[in-house]
């Protein structure tokens, strides 16, 4: 059973640090003192579940700009089975719950065509944060698509 909740950063968050320490820190190296920015305690954190275990994270934060998204991780052994496509389908939902007009993301190239299924745009050149290719990309409440069957069209 899949099953997801949001925690405001004031409260417990430490299962999402665990899943970003064990991705980020642990997996692509990156430094411990840029994975945890400071924003987390003003972050709303998502943690979903696959039967009862942490498999993934996100956050959502105004940076005083404008929304973001970010921090979006899926364990190993969770991956591959649309954990990731869920957790961003209910990040998203919830920034334009919360009043959002658009999203910001620093995405991982990598992971480029999944936000692009929902609607970002890219914008600007490719740059490197924690020594990964990483592209900035914005989602307008007017453009957002949300793919059927968690990816599946």
């Amino acid at each position: 059973m899949i099953t997801s909740t949001f925690i405001p950063g004031t409260e417990d968050s430490s299962e999402a640090r665990a899943i970003r320490r064990e991705v980020f820190i642990e997996e692509q190296r990156v430094p411990e003192e840029e994975e945890y920015d400071g924003f987390d305690e003003q972050a709303l954190h998502l943690m979903v579940y696959v039967d009862e275990e942490p498999a993934a994270t996100g956050r959502i934060w105004h940076d005083g700009k404008g929304f973001r998204i970010g921090r979006l991780a899926v364990r190993k052994k969770f991956r591959g089975q649309k954990i990731g496509d869920l957790a961003l389908r209910l990040l998203i939902y919830k920034t334009f719950e919360s009043g959002a007009e658009k999203i910001d993301i620093s995405a991982q190239t990598y992971i480029v065509p999944l936000y692009r299924k929902f609607g970002f745009k890219e914008h600007g050149e490719e740059y490197m944060e924690a020594g990964i290719p990483h592209m900035a990309m914005t989602l307008k409440k007017e453009d957002v698509v949300y793919p059927s069957a968690c990816g599946r069209q």
